[in-house]
């Protein structure tokens, strides 16, 4: 069954002309904005749902309680916030494999919306306002058969490492179109991806990306991997003006050449308070002797003179070097006056 809701505003005006018996749905094209929860009540044994191209903001909690033989549903191209859903919107479509939410007004998402959907195979979130993924985005989610995600065309800037760990059947992945500039290795643990698309990003070829651009270059080596437009990943910018590509990055590229090390020396000290006033006390005697010589001999001939020949005043004995600074100190006569 297919109508035509151009001159509707709400989808309970169906509600009483779609029989019991109706297996697809599909009003598209309209102005529906809301969807409420006993508008399908009486449609159970629908398959496929489509409801794309609307001007949906609202969904009853339960809108889709009464549907467990659908496997289809369509919600793209609406006006659906991650606040206009909660944790068990989807958790009565225990048979559903495909969820359109594309182009919607997505900004994040929660992992809640998806803890009964061991049956999804394919997920479209292309064209929201997703800024970023990490290892809470699917952490709750049952989401074990998935097949097939689309991320491309959001705000996508930041990407951690283990955003994609529940994902274990994981085989065609987009993030086409988005902003990322640079990221660790979050594919290598999905065993059984095959099509991977990072085309249309804002790659910094930096030393920080080249833990990715060596899964990638190894990724692309089997057979049956499929990297989209890999050439096409090109560098926005980098660190060194030889790489072009982020195929190209390696660990001897990744910085700029001739690159000028600082050496940044730090002097350190542990001299504690009593050899700081041994230091003081030896200086203070060697200036004392200075003194002494100058007394005694002409400067011309204190430099020829010898260790015998030294007046007594520059010996120094063991009794002076023994002696405790204290008493040395009062007993030094410039100390004295």
């Amino acid at each position: 069954m297919s109508k035509d809701q151009r001159n509707f505003g709400f989808l309970d005006a169906f509600h009483t002309n779609a029989p019991g018996s109706t297996k697809v749905l599909m009003l598209t094209d309209g102005l529906i904005d809301s969807v409420d929860n006993m508008v399908l009540s009486e449609l159970s044994n629908m398959s496929v749902l489509a409801l794309s191209n609307n001007a949906i903001s609202s969904i009853m909690e339960n809108a889709f309680q009464n549907l467990s033989f659908l496997t289809t549903l369509l919600l793209d191209h609406n006006r659906i916030s991650s606040q206009s859903l909660n944790s068990s919107m989807f958790s009565w479509l225990h048979r559903l494999e495909t969820l359109q939410l594309g182009n919607n007004n997505l900004n994040d998402i929660d992992s809640s919306w998806f803890q009964s959907s061991r049956s999804l195979k394919m997920l479209q979130l292309e064209g929201n306002l997703l800024t970023g993924l990490n290892s809470t985005t699917f952490a709750h989610a049952d989401l074990r058969n998935l097949e097939t995600l689309d991320l491309s065309n959001n705000l996508i800037v930041y990407l951690g490492r283990d955003s994609f760990r529940g994902l274990p059947h994981l085989c065609r992945l987009d993030l086409s179109r988005n902003h990322l500039r640079s990221g660790p290795d979050a594919f290598s643990y999905l065993s059984w991806l095959s099509v991977l698309n990072l085309d249309l990003n804002r790659w910094s070829c930096t030393c920080e990306l080249r833990e990715l651009a060596s899964f990638l270059k190894s990724y692309i080596q089997a057979p049956e991997k499929v990297l989209y437009n890999g050439q096409r990943m090109v560098c926005v910018n980098a660190d060194n003006a030889a790489v072009q590509a982020v195929l190209e990055l390696t660990d001897a590229n990744c910085a700029p050449p001739n690159r000028n090390l600082t050496v940044e020396v730090v002097a350190k000290t542990n001299n504690t308070f009593q050899q700081y006033i041994r230091n003081v006390a030896i200086a203070i005697v060697f200036s004392f002797l200075g003194r002494c010589c100058a007394k005694f001999l002409p400067p011309a001939k204190l430099l020829s003179l010898s260790s015998k020949s030294l007046p007594d005043c520059l010996i120094l004995t063991p009794t002076l070097i023994l002696t405790p600074l204290p008493h040395l100190l009062l007993n030094l006569p410039i100390l004295r006056g």
